[in-house]
């Protein structure tokens, strides 16, 4: 198939080779389909509240579709969605991809602004919501003049009598372009305002058939999620991984450890993803996991302290990885083999890393650098990894994220003589709390407008239950002013205009902070000052 998407016109470039995997559907758009005739009485999803076979799943994902259609929905635009983790997230997801539309998940726990700002920016046509989160868009629609359709998923009655029907729909799906661009995950700059990374349904399934196909990260298990699944990167590694294997995904309600661990003994679930927030509350719980469970750990650093604890606690290896939006999902695991203090794991096998200097020189091993990724070149999977398509709408972040013809994550690390990557920091600034981003910029913006403040800067420091902490660093406008009156009005200073997540965990004052010749804050030689302090 020959491109027919104007990638030049958003910001994008297209994928310098086409090349399907050697095994499995090209797409993600063919994944049910494919599995309800293998398996048409298997269970293939479930919440709380339904359960549906593949055979009924792939009837459900055709209502929607059918539906979606109706309310003016054609390939190449945006369906957002942000609900909790419920069943018309995964059949909404799979019912754009058969559409060959643009799918933009959304946390529902994101403040408004950031709501608005991401359904402008990627001109949303359609969202689906839960009542209250649709009640929120409503409230923003004045400014998103591309919004056509607020759908609730609890009021719409066109949709619930759709989604309740026992019958089969009549529909025709257009030819889908697997390397076109299929979703938009956004994610923070460096200055806090999302940016979106464009991924094509080509993108998408290869994670999948890659770790499938070698065997990685329990292909035929049982998997579930608590974490949100209207975040794609948790929708790749949950639903379209167990649907290329023709098996069962189950959404969890909860990510409080006591039902969390409920929930997985009873849903019997195999394989699990887990942010080190709850490996440590799992831990405090001293609780039993299921028999037959295996946790994978992400999103933020995992202490080595942690790893040796669940070990000596729960008798397994804790699988922790290195992945970004950008990849999408994971680059890189121990897969299955015990990890050297400090590592992230292997590049999965159908990626190479290398690590590369300011001008874009490959480094040799054990140097440090920044953590760069391209297709292999050789064997079966050669050059099956397309890279990401791009930021939308920014030809010139686009260009660095891709230059050299490799993925540029901007984290520095470096390889070993085994292949073992280990992450010496994360994008410098960004700081990587409990599995979310938490950008310094945006805080400091925050707090340099009180009166009580002469300056300030936000930091991360390790921690063994997030993996970082947020610590905000406050010289006072007033030294006579009590720290604690500071601490207490600039805590709720942030309460009212941040995420509660992106509050700082721990406040610290200084009477001067360190500066270069330029008068900037020099951030390492500052964690380096604190760093007796915070221990």
């Amino acid at each position: 198939m020959v491109d027919q998407f104007d990638y030049a016109a958003v910001g994008l470039q297209p994928p310098r080779y086409r090349i399907d995997p050697p095994v499995g559907p090209p797409d993600v758009s063919s994944l049910v389909g494919l599995a309800a005739a293998k398996r048409p009485d298997d269970e293939a999803l479930a919440d709380d509240v339904r359960r549906f076979s593949f055979r009924e799943l792939d009837m459900a994902i055709d209502h929607a579709a059918a539906l979606l259609r109706a309310r003016g929905l054609e390939p190449g635009m945006r369906v957002a969605a942000a609900m909790p983790n419920r069943w018309e997230a995964v059949v909404g997801y799979f019912a754009a991809m058969r559409l060959g539309a643009v799918w933009v998940g959304l946390n529902r726990i994101l403040p408004p602004g950031d709501k608005a700002y991401i359904l402008g920016h990627s001109q949303t046509h359609l969202i689906l919501a839960d009542r209250d989160t649709a009640a929120e868009v409503e409230a923003l629609r004045p400014d998103l003049p591309a919004l056509v359709h607020i759908l609730s998923i609890d009021d719409d009655a066109e949709w619930v009598e759709a989604l309740a029907a026992k019958a089969p729909v009549d529909i025709a799906y257009p030819d889908v372009d697997p390397f076109a661009p299929a979703a938009i995950m956004y994610t923070s700059g460096t200055t806090g305002v999302p940016k979106g990374c464009a991924h094509s349904q080509h993108n998408m399934v290869t994670v999948a058939a890659a770790v499938s196909a070698h065997g990685l990260m329990n292909p035929d298990a049982r998997r579930g999620s608590v974490l949100p699944v209207t975040i794609t990167n948790v929708m790749i590694l949950g639903a379209v991984v167990a649907y290329w294997n023709a098996r069962p995904f189950i959404l969890g309600k909860t990510a409080k450890i006591a039902p969390m661990v409920e929930w997985l003994a009873r849903e019997r679930i195999e394989q699990c993803a887990f942010v080190p927030t709850m490996i440590y509350d799992l831990m405090k719980e001293d609780l039993d996991l299921p028999p037959g469970l295996s946790a994978g750990a992400g999103g933020a650093p995992v202490s080595q302290a942690m790893r040796d604890g669940f070990l000596a606690r729960h008798g397994q290896q804790l699988q922790p990885s290195y992945g970004l939006t950008e990849a999408p999902t994971v680059v890189a695991s121990p897969q299955d083999r015990p990890t050297p203090e400090g590592a992230s794991g292997f590049a999965l096998p159908h990626l190479r890393i290398s690590i590369r200097d300011k001008e874009g020189h490959e480094l040799a091993l054990g140097e440090v650098g920044e953590v760069c990724f391209a297709a292999v070149e050789e064997g079966a999977w050669a050059h099956v990894y397309a890279p990401p398509l791009g930021y939308w709408l920014d030809a010139t972040k686009t260009a660095a994220l891709l230059e050299g013809g490799v993925v540029h994550s901007g984290d520095v690390g470096s390889l070993d003589s085994e292949g073992w990557l280990t992450i010496a920091d994360r994008s410098s600034e960004l700081i990587l709390r409990g599995g979310s981003n938490v950008y310094p910029t945006e805080i400091e913006k925050v707090l340099q407008g009180a009166a009580s403040v002469a300056d300030c800067a936000v930091i991360g420091q390790s921690d063994d239950r997030l993996g970082m902490r947020t610590v905000a660093v406050i010289q006072p406008a007033d030294a006579a002013q009590s720290q604690a009156d500071i601490e207490e009005e600039l805590r709720a200073l942030c309460l009212a205009n941040l995420s509660r997540y992106k509050v700082p965990d721990e406040w610290m004052f200084v009477d001067t902070f360190p500066r270069n010749a330029m008068g900037k804050i020099v951030k390492p030689r500052l964690r380096e000052l604190l760093a007796p302090a915070a221990a």
